[in-house]
């Protein structure tokens, strides 16, 4: 499932403003309930297939951390730099007084991320879990702590890359507004290179890059595409060299030449139509060191599922909360966007 869909599809395509995707196709919100039309020689099996979304483990796109700043406002991270001028100021003689010599020192900026706190709760009454009982094919409490879950998890999918939808101080890996985008290195879909093309753009990329970071890294490990391209890269390095993809020849080279296990991923929200309601609105690729030092992305506090309670013994409620807050880039000029319309 992409996120941001909401007001995009057409109401009975939707949950809360989510695609509900599935192998079967899109569901009909309008035909669930208890009650269903069955006929003498209908078999109900005990099984339910569940609602499946896009999900990926972010974790693997940036560092994480959890459980530093629980309850508070906002993540500081310090970053130090050195002043003093130019290295030749330091230069000396017997012929000059010694007693003032140049001097260097350090200075300290913060960089600040804010923090979001996260509640809600599933509500069942013994009406319900009765009734989902005596249908005798779902366990009724379990799926609505199933649902509180997939609801906190996917919103930090979606925080992770696209930040959030009304707080521009809380951006994601594709939406941080001082990294720079590079031009004239990848002008179309990879996938769609012919061989010179291809060599040229792999000619390209690390040296944008080193140039990018003001010659300070040149070693970056982690390429970001929009999934359509990426699929798109299994195809034939070129005529001459049918034995290798793409994808694997870019992958190689990247190695070679970083040093590095180079990575690249695949993601659907890098795509221009999954991400047009966050602001980006065009097909982004991100290529990056993936170090806590260059980004990292804070949850303070994890989902925590509460216990049950009842005021009147009838209707039941079970709260859960959490805190997150989004990606966190430091090092702006070790991390470039490319983008293609």
């Amino acid at each position: 499932m992409i996120l941001k869909t909401h007001g995009m599809l057409a109401k009975n395509l939707t949950v809360n403003g989510r695609l509900l995707t599935n192998a079967n196709g899109d569901v009909d919100t309008e035909k669930g309930g208890y009650d269903q039309t069955i006929q003498t020689l209908s078999e109900i099996a005990q099984d339910t297939i569940e609602q499946k979304h896009y999900t990926v483990p972010f974790a693997d796109y940036v560092p994480v951390d959890v459980g530093s700043g629980a309850h508070m406002d906002e993540i500081v991270r310090n970053q130090t730099f050195q002043t003093g001028g130019s290295f030749f100021d330091g230069e000396v003689s017997t012929q000059q007084d010694t007693g003032r010599l140049a001097r260097v020192d350090v200075a300290m900026t913060p960089s600040r991320m804010p923090i979001k706190t996260w509640a809600k709760e599933i509500g069942y009454s013994i009406v319900e879990i009765a009734k989902a009982a005596a249908a005798n094919s779902w366990d009724l409490i379990a799926a609505k702590m199933e649902s509180l879950k997939s609801d906190w998890d996917l919103g930090l999918q979606e925080v992770a890359f696209l930040g959030h939808p009304s707080d521009a101080l809380l951006t994601g890996l594709l939406n941080d507004p001082e990294v720079n985008s590079l031009a004239n290195v990848i002008t179309g879909k990879i996938s769609d290179m012919d061989a010179a093309q291809f060599q040229a753009f792999i000619g390209k990329l690390l040296g944008s890059y080193f140039t990018n970071s003001n010659n300070t890294e040149h070693s970056p490990d982690t390429f970001v595409i929009p999934s359509a391209d990426y699929l798109g890269l299994v195809s034939a390095a070129s005529s001459n060299n049918p034995a290798i993809s793409k994808l694997e020849y870019l992958r190689n080279a990247m190695s070679a030449a970083t040093g590095t296990n180079f990575q690249i991923k695949s993601l659907a929200y890098s795509q221009k139509e999954n991400n047009k309601e966050s602001g980006i609105n065009i097909n982004r690729y991100v290529l990056y060191k993936n170090d806590p030092k260059t980004l990292k992305m804070t949850i303070p506090i994890d989902f925590n599922l509460q216990d049950p309670g009842t005021t009147n013994n009838f209707n039941w409620v079970q709260p859960a909360y959490g805190q997150y807050s989004g990606v966190l880039i430091t090092r702006k000029r070790e991390v470039a966007y490319f983008d293609v319309a």
